[in-house]
């Protein structure tokens, strides 16, 4: 499969501007329709020329130019960056993640990915994970702040639900953690459905998870925990139907969401009948959790 790999490089001064820098572009790529973004500078394995931070994706070819109208839209955002196209194929896409995914913690799991070992300390929980085909490597904040969720929660479920599963990673995790529980975890995408099942498998916990591409109305819940990486102009029309699979008791994840447009999720949620429970913020994104 040919990709196209857009580099965005942009001038920054000192490091808070690095942060902001970063922050905002993240946000503007992903919103624009970015899988995921490589972020370049004078610390990492592929550099960014001195003073500037370049921040990588790619786009299939047929929609390169729509994502590229998308970000010429955020102008305040475009500024000075200076953007350069290169085709790719599918093998030097994963190539490229093989060189910058380690493995990582979050809260008490260790994200590894397949060509790696890890040697995990007590209390940890690794996941076997391929980023393959499908978002959620742990590298997203999105990610990182569900995971961390998942260490902290003080639950012992025995359904949980993870929707748009991308990967497989969230589910994956709430069976790890919670070795009795079966759950159920459905994407749109075929292509995740088929990531997921083959990191369930290298996990050894495909035998709990039924994956789908079914709509969230065929969930068989209720569920204990669910968990929802999505953006929220997906999360908001989906409330009632979560709200309705959410066992008494439990609790609901959502991700995905930026900090400044946290408010409406927050609302069509407490129009579901769920109450707010807490939040945390990474990078500029919010995780939101409620109950019932």
């Amino acid at each position: 499969m040919q990709l196209v790999e857009l580099a965005f490089t942009v001038p920054v001064a000192g490091a808070d501007a690095v942060d902001d820098s970063v922050s905002s572009w993240t946000a503007a790529l992903i919103e624009a329709g970015a899988g995921g973004v490589e972020e370049r500078d004078a610390g990492t394995l592929d550099k960014a020329p001195p003073g500037t931070v370049t921040l990588v994706v790619w786009i299939e070819p047929a929609m390169v130019e729509a994502f590229l109208d998308e970000m010429r839209a955020a102008e305040s955002v475009l500024g000075e960056a200076l953007v350069a196209r290169r085709d790719r194929d599918d093998d030097e896409w994963r190539d490229a993640w093989k060189r910058h995914f380690k493995a990582r913690a979050f809260g008490r799991f260790v994200i590894v990915p397949s060509w790696e070992t890890y040697a995990p300390s007590d209390g940890e929980i690794v996941l076997d994970m391929d980023p393959g085909r499908a978002f959620g490597t742990g590298g997203h904040a999105s990610t990182q702040l569900c995971l961390m969720a998942l260490s902290e929660v003080e639950l012992a479920p025995g359904r949980f639900a993870d929707i748009g599963c991308g990967s497989g990673v969230l589910a994956i995790a709430a069976a790890r953690r919670w070795p009795s529980a079966t759950g159920e975890a459905m994407d749109l995408d075929p292509d995740a459905v088929d990531v997921s099942h083959e990191n369930a498998v290298r996990n050894r916990v495909d035998g709990r998870i039924r994956l789908s591409t079914d709509a969230v109305e065929t969930l068989r819940g209720p569920f204990d925990v669910i968990l929802a990486n999505i953006q929220p102009e997906v999360l908001i029309p989906l409330a009632p139907s979560l709200a309705s699979q959410l066992a008494a008791g439990g609790r609901i994840f959502l991700s995905g969401i930026l900090v400044e447009a946290a408010a409406p999720v927050v609302a069509a949620y407490a129009a579901a009948g769920l109450f707010a429970v807490g939040e945390r913020d990474l990078d500029g994104w919010r995780l939101l959790a409620f109950g019932r």
